[in-house]
């Protein structure tokens, strides 16, 4: 019975964390393109905290099975954020935004450790900690994912920034080739878990991951949902 209540709260948790995290990558972005001039952003309501503006089906469902996650990126007006600069300073608005509130809720929840009050599965006092835990936990996961340069990606969209003037044709073969990458990439993840035995996913999100949530909650740990996902980003591990 435990099993299934650890195993119920542990995707239950992932509710509230996605209803933060994935709004909060989005404003993010949105606030980076505001203060660079760009006011359409305040005026089309993407500072009002309504995840539905948000929320992408596929990124939701991404979260449950691969404790990642993405939203519907915030159109900004190209005529005012258009130089290199702009565009670097909105693409990192949503990680930075991520860890940002990794930071502060990951101090809290250190507090609540502190006090004696540990994060557990189970119906009792330590499911509050659990639940900051996850908020933190997926905020830095979103942070460190969406910086893989992976085409869709906030770090691909870094790249393409930077590089897009050199060879401009390779970037819109990649962006009109989009679903066949992700379904590669898809396939050499499951492929590397079979023969490896390892989450290439994790490994390759660990650089930024561990020392992210080192900085956030002193220890870098994973989530999982027990006999359905998990995901350990982190080149160290305990406390």
């Amino acid at each position: 019975m435990s099993g299934f209540v650890a195993f119920v709260l542990a995707a239950l948790l992932l509710v509230p964390a996605l209803l933060v995290a994935i709004p909060v990558h989005e404003m993010g972005h949105a606030a980076a393109a505001y203060f660079q001039g760009d006011r359409s952003v305040r005026y089309f309501g993407y500072f009002k905290p309504d995840p539905r503006r948000f929320l992408d089906p596929l990124g939701v469902i991404a979260v449950f099975i691969a404790l990642v996650g993405w939203g519907r990126r915030v159109p900004v007006q190209p005529n005012r954020i258009n130089t290199m600069r702009q565009k670097l300073l909105h693409e990192l608005g949503g990680p930075a935004a991520n860890l940002l509130v990794a930071i502060a809720l990951g101090t809290l929840w250190r507090a609540f450790t502190a006090m004696g009050m540990d994060s557990t599965f189970t119906l009792s006092a330590g499911v509050i900690g659990a639940l900051l835990y996850a908020i933190v936990f997926l905020n830095l996961s979103i942070f460190a994912f969406q910086l893989l340069p992976i085409p869709g990606l906030d770090g691909w969209q870094i790249v393409e920034t930077l590089f897009r003037s050199r060879n401009p044709r390779f970037f819109m073969d990649v962006s009109v080739r989009r679903r066949e990458v992700w379904l590669g990439l898809i396939v050499i993840v499951f492929l590397f878990q079979i023969f490896q035995g390892a989450n290439l996913l994790a490994l390759v999100m660990s650089p930024l991951f561990t020392p992210a949530s080192l900085i956030s909650l002193g220890i870098c740990e994973g989530y999982g949902i027990p006999g359905l996902a998990g995901l350990h980003p982190c080149l160290l591990s305990g406390r």
